[in-house]
């Protein structure tokens, strides 16, 4: 059995953050219940022995900023303890990457425009927490927004920051807003400094949202937009911190006319598959990756048992996908072709708004 973290908004019914049993024979989630009350906590990543959330809101004591968590892990019960917050340095956080040393933790502010660096005290320790904001980049201050589409992208909207694989030198910015994806030196060895290095241009419209680097080629990345709905293959230069475009793919049917947003995109561990959730059509769009060009083919479509999926998650050993249907208030659990990707429906649970689902390694 693996430990399994539940978050989503708590407009509604959920409190916080939740834990649950999966067994990796059936594919089946049981449900242990609430271990960290918490508000909006709507993406948050596991690390050492500690758990750190966005709070996706527009306020915090008093301030037009939302927030940062940090939570240590009770190893014996799985229960979260509250160390400390961290005002994020803009509204509504909504994504968070923490660098491989375990020294700081990277937030992406989505209507504030903007990134934050925390660094980790004692990480991995009972008594470890976030310390204040020691490095911050405001993009209103650098991009223009793009205006593709007028009532998405009136302004700059970090929704995701990344770090390269290798040397974890760079950070990297998705900007809805801007159609753009910013390349940021990232100084681990001088309060992680971020110094903006180079930028990548979408077309006008494509409001990049996710990306993944490919496990088995780690120069080669993926970029989700939300609103074309495409999966662009990049190409980065370590020198310089640059990407250059390799392939464009669609990933909604020819023959798809209603309204949908990309959400989210991952890699099996085995580097073979790609996936990209589709809200509106409600799907996993399912590509093979080329072993040698690392180029996308198409091999279908997959509902999702639900509405709204935003935010899917593997299995440590790649066997399963769970994913998160937050319209429709479910995890839905799908056994992987090992073989061809395709997914089978094994199981379904209802949770209210899921948003990020998480396992704990």
């Amino acid at each position: 059995m693996r430990a399994v973290y539940v978050s989503g908004y708590t407009n509604n019914e959920s409190t916080g953050i939740y834990q649950y049993q999966f067994d990796q024979t059936t594919g089946i989630l049981s449900r242990k219940g609430l271990v960290a009350k918490s508000t909006n906590p709507s993406f948050f990543i596991c690390r050492n022995n500690n758990l750190y959330t966005v709070n996706e809101v527009g306020q915090y004591k008093g301030d037009k900023t939302g927030y940062v968590s940090c939570y240590y892990r009770n190893k014996e019960t799985g229960e979260l303890s509250l160390a400390n917050e961290q005002p994020s340095g803009g509204e509504d956080p909504c994504h968070l990457t923490c660098d491989a040393t375990g020294n700081y933790v990277l937030v992406a502010n989505y209507t504030g425009g903007s990134a934050s660096v925390f660094p980790i005290l004692n990480s991995g320790k009972p008594e470890s927490k976030l310390g204040e904001r020691v490095s911050y980049t405001k993009h209103i201050d650098l991009f223009p927004p793009s205006g593709g589409n007028p009532t998405r992208q009136e302004k700059p909207h970090v929704h995701s920051i990344d770090l390269d694989p290798i040397a974890q030198r760079y950070a990297f910015t998705n900007d809805l807003g801007c159609d753009l994806l910013a390349t940021y030196r990232f100084d681990r060895h001088d309060n992680g400094k971020l110094t903006r290095q180079d930028t990548f241009e979408f077309p006008k419209g494509s409001g990049p949202r996710h990306l993944k680097f490919a496990p088995n080629n780690n120069n080669i990345c993926y970029v989700l937009t939300e609103l074309s709905n495409d999966v662009h293959m990049l190409e980065l230069n370590f020198e310089t911190g640059s990407f250059n475009q390799v392939q464009i793919v669609h990933a909604l049917p020819d023959d798809f006319s209603g309204e949908n947003l990309g959400s989210e995109i991952d890699i099996t561990p085995n580097g073979k598959f790609l996936y990209a959730s589709m809200r509106g059509y409600d799907a996993i769009t399912i590509f093979k990756i080329d072993e040698y060009s690392g180029k996308l083919n198409l091999v279908g479509y997959q509902g999702t048992g639900g509405k709204h999926p935003r935010h899917f998650t593997f299995d440590p050993t790649g066997s399963f996908i769970l994913v998160g249907n937050k319209d429709s208030d479910n995890i839905v659990v799908f056994k992987i072709d090992q073989e061809t990707g395709l997914l089978n429906q094994v199981s379904s649970i209802d949770h209210v708004q899921p948003t990020c689902i998480q396992f704990w390694e």
